[in-house]
């Protein structure tokens, strides 16, 4: 089932699912001038500013904003503002056979990483691991994180080639492997083991990243997945930004050693440092479709189209 490719002077939906935003930060302004720059037009949905303990609305309030988003006529594709916390609060009460029939692209990483896998898992319909409002509106979204989110909304995906902006991502281990992509956030795709929402990766490639994370709560993580088999199950991964994840011990492992020491040994293709998560230039994801791995030249090729022809 196809998407619609946006044109300009589409609407593009913007909600908050997860944590509150500040009205009065300076990031939605730049973020509508960038818009409002792509000749989009844009409506705020009623979680935008709303508040709810630190979430944006209560549970009930950010299902039915969600499911309006959809059901609206105008929206061509919907906007995650922020991340944070709270989707897992609601993947048990989505209408996903009213998402099924309202196709339309949802854009957001992070907290929303539960959102994105389970609509694909629930309707077949792909999403996007894609910058959130607040990182459209940092004056450090550069020149490449706005073209590659151009060409995310407005260009036809099948054989689009994805490369690190710098060419600094780094082969692991080395080879070429193809799969429907999924994942994102590393703490939730471990939280939801076990759940009716877990992240299948049989014959997968998977895309792990996260922020803020102290070495040992990785390690706990990657062990968690060690255990269950999953990562035996998967046929390559893509290893985006670890930002603020540092050791403040320097002799203690680092991510990358973590990474080394649970991924070189399944052999199957994987690369390190890839341009997605909570770091600049930042590309944007299909979660849901085939793409092609190569570890070798260190890109992500998509093999399925994402949107319907006009």
């Amino acid at each position: 089932m196809y998407l619609h490719r946006l044109q300009p002077g589409d609407t593009i939906g913007i909600i908050c699912p997860a944590s509150l935003m500040d009205p009065g930060s300076p990031r939605l302004l730049l973020m509508e001038e960038r818009l409002k720059a792509l000749n989009l037009s844009f409506k705020y949905g009623k979680t935008c500013f709303a508040r709810y303990g630190y979430l944006a609305g209560s549970d009930e309030l950010r299902t039915s904003d969600l499911h309006e988003m959809f059901l609206d006529e105008e929206v061509k594709a919907i906007l995650c503002l922020k991340g944070g916390y709270g989707c897992s609060r609601l993947v048990d009460k989505l209408d996903y056979e009213l998402i099924k029939q309202h196709p339309k692209l949802l854009i957001g990483f992070s907290d929303i990483t539960v959102l994105i896998n389970a609509i694909y898992q629930q309707t077949g319909l792909p999403m996007m691991h894609g910058a959130v409002g607040i990182y459209l509106g940092s004056p450090s979204f550069d020149a490449s994180s706005l073209d590659d989110f151009a060409h995310m909304l407005f260009s036809p995906q099948l054989g689009r080639v994805l490369k690190n902006p710098h060419d600094d991502a780094i082969t692991l281990n080395p080879g070429l492997s193809s799969g429907v992509l999924v994942g994102g956030n590393l703490s939730l795709i471990a939280a939801l083991q076990g759940t009716a929402w877990d992240i299948p990766f049989k014959n997968k490639i998977v895309l792990i990243e996260d922020v803020d994370e102290a070495p040992y709560r990785l390690d706990r993580f990657f062990a968690s997945l060690r255990l269950s088999g999953k990562l035996r199950e998967a046929v390559g991964f893509v290893f985006g930004y670890f930002t603020g994840c540092e050791p403040k011990d320097p002799s203690v492992w680092d991510v990358n050693e973590l990474i080394d020491q649970y991924f070189k040994p399944l052999g199957v293709p994987v690369v390190k440092n890839f341009a997605s998560g909570h770091n600049y230039p930042f590309l944007n994801l299909p979660i849901g479709l085939q793409v092609e791995l190569n570890a070798d030249t260190k890109t992500i090729t998509i093999l399925e189209e994402l949107y319907a022809s006009h």
